[in-house]
């Protein structure tokens, strides 16, 4: 007896799944239609013979990002949307036959290539990532595609299989990145701040403003200085928005250079039909792949720093974790051996009474040094772990400290604080409190000042910490010995948190140490 599905089982999943399938491929047929036929508006009477041709690039791309069980449904729905688009524009049956097998060749030397050499969607953020896409989506597939689709485009072989080539390499090296780029780092653009974002609209319209007059305006001029000024634009979209920049600035370049050929405009238009449209490929392409080029390296750097940033944030929370696991032992095990052993001694002392007053007399020296030497270790083990900054807060853990540190190095320490919150995040306050550490132990170690100045205070929008002597300072280019992982340890400690760390020093006029935390507003 067959049972009925329970709400939320497996069929439900499927279903939902099938939808979201019908709604991918309708979404690619749609796609794969109407996009030719916009360029067919944009490319009025060029028929076959276009400067780029996006529908092998879109399909690409979907296949590259879509489960392979969906390849065999998409491209079907694809060349659908080719051969309706193809008819429509009274493309000869006996070309679509050598286009169709072209079209498939193609999308599939490119999905199937990349989608081995990544394991998945491409991440084009470093040169070899973009040499590994390069070789199969840009070269290898274009390059095949040509023998099969250029009997389909009247006239010279070669010159046919070169259009196709290049009208292929062109939708390569442009569009499919573009998708890529978008369905990778989209969510994360979106949730830049406002500020990001009114930036990228105002380079998006002077990249589009600019290449209007470049190459659409209806000018004589042949001069070529306007090509030229599209490169701080071109090198702004690479260095400051990374693919989603540079991708739209030559899709926007592309848009108006190919419309502009077109209707007889730019600096292409001199040169007839087929050498304008060869030198506006070559041109898009050679000016494409050096910026894409800088991209993938400014990726691959950008993507370095964060590594090497999480790296030393995790360096320093084991660093902390294994301060509190050895000021654990040495509280509650040395420290503690050593009162038992204090206490012992000091019995002994009182068995022995005045029997032997000089055995008494060492027995009470040597109470004394355990003594000292218990109270050095419960010293250490604050200073590795501080149980009064994490129970009682920033403004008394710090306080203490500086107590602790003027008694035992004979520093006088002015410690001073205005408006601090109480409630503020155990990161930032560790943070401070770890710098104030490391600056009173460069004051005793290399300042040789008596004397040293603490201040912490709140103006709303900071916290702002200062650490400062008036000792022997240093140069600020050339740290004292010893001193450089101490230094870079605070720096690497405020820039983890979001901060702002800066240290001022001159020989003979002593040092000042600075540190900004943003304000948060939990912060009270």
């Amino acid at each position: 007896m067959r049972s009925t599905p329970k709400p939320g089982s497996s069929t439900e999943t499927n279903l939902h799944s099938r939808r979201a399938t019908i709604v991918l491929v309708c979404l690619v047929a749609a796609l794969s239609y109407v996009a030719p036929r916009l360029q067919s508006a944009l490319m009025s009477n060029l028929q076959t013979a276009w400067p780029l041709w996006p529908g092998c690039a879109i399909l690409a791309a979907v296949l590259m990002l879509v489960r392979t069980t969906l390849w065999p449904i998409v491209i079907l729905a694809s060349l659908a949307g080719f051969v309706l688009f193809d008819l429509h524009a009274d493309v000869p049956v006996a070309s679509l036959a050598w286009f169709i097998p072209a079209d498939t060749i193609q999308v599939l030397t490119a999905a199937i290539g990349v989608r081995y050499c990544f394991g998945g969607a491409p991440r084009l953020n470093n040169v070899k990532s973009l040499a590994k896409y390069g070789f199969f989506s840009v070269i290898l597939a274009p390059f095949l595609a040509a023998f099969v689709s250029a009997p389909g485009i009247p006239g010279n072989y070669w010159t046919s299989w070169r259009i196709s080539f290049l009208s292929e390499v062109l939708a390569f090296v442009t569009l499919t990145p573009a998708i890529l780029s978008w369905f990778s780092e989209g969510p994360e653009w979106l949730q830049k701040p406002r500020a990001y974002h009114f930036e990228f609209a105002s380079l998006t319209a002077a990249t589009a403003l600019l290449g209007y007059f470049a190459f659409a305006a209806s000018t004589k001029s042949d001069s070529p200085a306007l090509l030229y000024s599209l490169v701080p634009f071109l090198l702004w979209s690479a260095l400051r928005f990374g693919w989603i920049g540079i991708t739209g600035s030559m899709i926007i370049t592309s848009f108006l250079s190919v419309w502009g050929l077109v209707h007889g405009r730019g600096p292409f238009r001199a040169l007839g039909s087929e050498n304008s449209m060869l030198s506006l490929q070559l041109f898009l392409i050679f000016a494409a792949t050096p910026f894409m080029i800088l991209t993938a390296v400014v990726e691959d750097r950008k993507l370095a720093g964060e590594q090497l940033a999480s790296l030393s944030g995790r360096l320093i929370e084991a660093h902390e974790e294994e301060r509190k696991r050895i000021a654990r032992d040495v509280h509650d095990d040395y420290s503690q051996r050593l009162a038992m052993l204090a206490i012992d001694v000091e019995s002994l002392t009182e068995k022995v009474g005045d029997s032997s007053i000089e055995t008494k007399q060492e027995l009470l020296d040597f109470y004394q040094r355990i003594s000292e030497l218990g109270a050095d270790m419960h010293s250490l083990s604050h200073q590795l772990h501080s149980s009064t900054l994490e129970s009682l807060g920033l403004v008394t853990g710090v306080k203490v400290f500086c107590e602790e540190f003027a008694y035992t190095e004979h520093i006088q320490v002015d410690f001073v604080h205005e408006n601090v919150p109480s409630s503020i995040p155990g990161d930032a306050a560790l943070c401070l409190f770890r710098i104030v550490q490391e600056g009173l132990r460069n004051v005793k170690r290399h300042s040789g000042a008596d004397k040293a100045n603490i201040r912490i205070d709140w103006s709303g929008e900071n916290l702002h910490l200062t650490v400062s002597d008036r000792g022997k300072g240093f140069d600020s280019g050339t740290p004292p010995a010893g001193g450089g992982i101490g230094i870079w340890s605070m720096e690497e400690r405020v820039r983890l948190i979001g901060g702002r760390f800066e240290i001022q020093s001159h020989p003979m006029q002593g040092t000042r140490i600075d540190a900004w935390l943003p304000s948060k507003s939990e912060w009270r």
